[in-house]
């Protein structure tokens, strides 16, 4: 494992696209086919859709799901499905409370979502990360963050089994009974990647296209304490195509992890207008990396999560557009 360094170049640019009014936190984003983004917050069942590349970038709600308080991840299914975790904050240890929201999103000519259906989650208190197995893109394995499972759900016929669990997945020596181990996923040359924020870890497992671990876990990176708080810990991250990892660093910056280990700074930092990143995710033509933040709920001032972008190219392509919604 190699150790963590600053960035040899330049920081790169970060500009704020829209900032929420407090409490709402951003919790997740994701990518949609036109380059604009889905965003689930922890504090209601709204789905957000914001447009990057507007003139003046706003947050608009497009679907309320039924039931849920508190939204977390999100997989692409096929076809304009996609599969959104939600449920009861798990900060109220509410199990069995957790629920799949298939959604279909149209993305051609006006934006329009609508509910396809709900997957209920028994025996669970939280799902944070989700990805679908590419040999069967209407299954996903799901982030159990409190039990330290990995949990599959094939969407297709509604049912729910453990893959598999391990100490790695888990949160730790916590004595917080909610407290949370493994957050993010990535699938990725028959890899699962992922994150645990207790255990400030960033590893592997190696998975059959059932999503089944065929192998022991290889621990890639660690939250070195030198830098930044000693309280820092992983959220959720994506991949670059050359197999880099951009991290979510609370409390205030975006990890770069390289596929043999390397970690390094890519963004924010000690005293940086990063408020507690949820999520980076890496544009569809790689040329940026989206942030999403919690915001910041002590001291003063207090404020609502973000939606920021980082330029990685030269230009961000695109041009600039305004996106028309249908809501249901």
């Amino acid at each position: 494992m190699a150790s963590l360094s600053l960035p040899s170049q330049a920081a790169p640019q970060v500009r704020q696209l829209y900032q929420f009014t407090y409490p709402t936190a951003v919790q997740n984003l994701f990518p949609l086919p036109n380059g604009c983004l889905l965003l689930s917050t922890s504090v209601d069942a709204n789905l957000y859709y914001i447009d990057p590349e507007a003139i003046y970038p706003s947050a608009q709600n497009v679907i309320t799901l039924p039931d849920g308080i508190s939204l977390t991840g999100f997989a692409a299914l096929g076809d304009g499905l996609y599969a959104v975790a939600g449920g009861v904050s798990p900060s109220s240890h509410s199990e069995g409370s957790m629920q799949i929201y298939v959604i279909k999103v149209e993305t051609e000519g006006n934006v329009n979502v609508t509910m396809d259906h709900i997957v209920a989650v028994p025996d669970t208190v939280s799902i944070d990360g989700m990805a679908a197995l590419p040999a069967h893109p209407r299954t996903i394995l799901g982030a159990d963050a409190v039990g330290g499972r990995i949990l599959r759900v094939d969407t297709s016929d509604d049912t729910v089994s453990v893959a598999f669990e391990h100490a790695a997945l888990k949160p730790g020596n916590q004595s917080n009974a909610t407290a949370r181990g493994i957050k993010g996923l990535r699938i990725r040359d028959d890899y699962l990647y992922f994150t645990n924020s207790a255990q400030r870890t960033f590893g592997r497992f190696p998975i059959d296209a059932n999503g089944t671990n065929t192998g022991d876990v290889e621990i890639l990176a660690r939250l070195n304490e030198t830098f930044g708080d000693a309280a820092s810990s992983y959220d959720d991250f994506s991949f670059d195509g050359e197999g880099n990892a951009f991290v979510a660093v609370h409390p205030s910056s975006v990890h770069k992890i390289t596929p043999d280990g390397a970690q390094s700074v890519f963004a924010g930092g000690l005293n940086s207008t990063l408020l507690e990143p949820t999520s980076a995710i890496v544009s569809n033509d790689g040329k940026a990396v989206y942030i999403s933040t919690a915001g910041k709920d002590t001291g003063y001032p207090i404020s609502g999560g973000q939606v920021l972008r980082v330029q990685v190219g030269t230009t961000c392509g695109g041009s600039k557009r305004t996106s028309k919604l249908v809501t249901t």
